[in-house]
């Protein structure tokens, strides 16, 4: 794996990647379209291959990422493919950025993580809304205009959320 910084400063990595795709048109557009994002295209030791040998992916699975080319008429075996071991497919006609971030997601061997907060959306609520009644030294009306609710809407939440921590109790 090798780190490469593209010029606006974000960094990614990149990957060696084996095609084995017997479309002429695909491979080559693949080619380029990986070559363009920073990845290596190689004929042995890979770290990811794309292939449009649906039918052997699974196999191919066992020693290294597989990412497999299929159409809409395909997605039915492409699944099955994942199914048995292929990581993820690569949706026909090929689209621009598409393709990297399909080997960069196999690469790191997992979707790439949302920066999301894993507690429920009402605790996130109720803090928020706490923390702007807080800012707001008190004063209900000035800190349901900065939520963007009504007065009746945030005495109702801040109900709720009293009941909440009362019932936790």
């Amino acid at each position: 794996m090798w780190i490469f910084a593209r010029a606006c400063g974000s960094v990614f990595t990149m990957a060696r990647v084996q095609l084995q795709v017997n479309d002429a048109a695909n491979r080559l557009t693949l080619h380029t379209l990986l070559q363009t994002a920073g990845h290596t295209i190689v004929d042995s030791s890979p770290e990811v291959v794309i292939t449009d040998a649906i039918d052997t992916a699974a196999e191919t699975a066992k020693q290294v990422q597989v990412l497999v080319l299929a159409s809409a008429t395909q997605l039915r075996e492409a699944i099955a493919a994942m199914q048995r071991g292929a990581y993820g497919y690569i949706f026909l006609p090929l689209q621009p950025g598409e393709a990297d971030l399909m080997v960069r997601r196999a690469l790191s061997g997992n979707v790439e993580p949302l920066d999301t907060d894993s507690r429920p959306l009402s605790d996130i609520e109720s803090e928020h809304i706490l923390d702007v009644v807080r800012q707001c030294k008190g004063n209900r009306a000035k800190a349901a205009r900065l939520l963007g609710v009504g007065r009746n809407t945030l005495w109702r939440k801040l109900k709720q959320i009293d009941a909440r921590r009362a019932s936790m109790q």
